[in-house]
């Protein structure tokens, strides 16, 4: 594997990562508010 393949398939891990980071923060950021509720 070259230099630049390496590199490329890094930066492609850790675009992926950086997305999936944003999804589970919008999906907390949805789910946050319930737990204010109160069930009584």
């Amino acid at each position: 594997m070259s230099q630049e393949n390496a590199e490329q398939m890094l930066n492609a891990i850790m675009q992926d990562e950086k997305d999936i980071q944003e999804k589970v923060k919008k999906a907390m950021q949805e789910v946050q508010p319930r737990k204010f509720e109160k069930d009584w």
